[in-house]
């Protein structure tokens, strides 16, 4: 049986927005070709310390990833 926290994260649609601006032209002629990328979080999000981020698995249509997260939202 999974915790009730597991629980209340299943079911987030996760949105990645990335820092364009930084990140060059590669990845924004990427973000732009493939539009926002969205799966289901499976599972709660964890602190990277060594990258100084939230990270969370989700399950894209091409398999589950551990993904940086710099918003979630509850749908």
């Amino acid at each position: 049986m999974e915790s009730a926290v597991t629980l209340g994260w299943k079911g987030l649609k996760l949105k990645l927005q990335q820092g364009l601006d930084s990140a060059g032209s590669f990845y924004n002629q990427l973000v732009s070709t493939i539009g926002e990328a969205v799966g289901v979080a499976d599972g709660k999000p964890f602190w990277n310390g060594y990258l100084g981020q939230w990270q969370i698995a989700v399950n894209f249509a091409a398999g589950c990833k551990s993904v940086l997260c710099d918003w979630l939202i509850v749908v």
